[in-house]
């Protein structure tokens, strides 16, 4: 977070994607949902890291050791269009 002002988007997150990442969030667990900015922050043992990116490449590598990766459909609904990627160790 040593920059936290020079990561930016051109307009503010839709509600699909807001939606998309919500989905992989499992309300039946313990804990609290914290938003940070793309790509900072700290992962708690066993919850999911939720990212989204505009990129058509995964914003940390698939083949992460002891980590596994998926991702959602584009969201063409979002401008620009998204594409939400989890991390879950495994």
């Amino acid at each position: 977070m040593e920059k936290p002002l020079a990561t930016g988007a051109v307009m503010p997150s839709g509600k699909p994607l807001a939606r998309a990442m919500a989905k992989f969030v499992d309300p039946s667990l313990e804990g609290r949902v914290i938003e940070l900015g793309p790509g900072t922050g700290a992962v708690h043992p066993g919850a999911p890291f939720v990212q989204f990116t505009y990129a058509v490449v995964p914003p940390i590598p698939r083949s992460l050791d002891g980590a596994t990766a998926e991702c959602s459909e584009r969201i063409w609904l979002n401008l620009p269009p998204a594409r939400v990627w989890v991390y879950r160790r495994g």
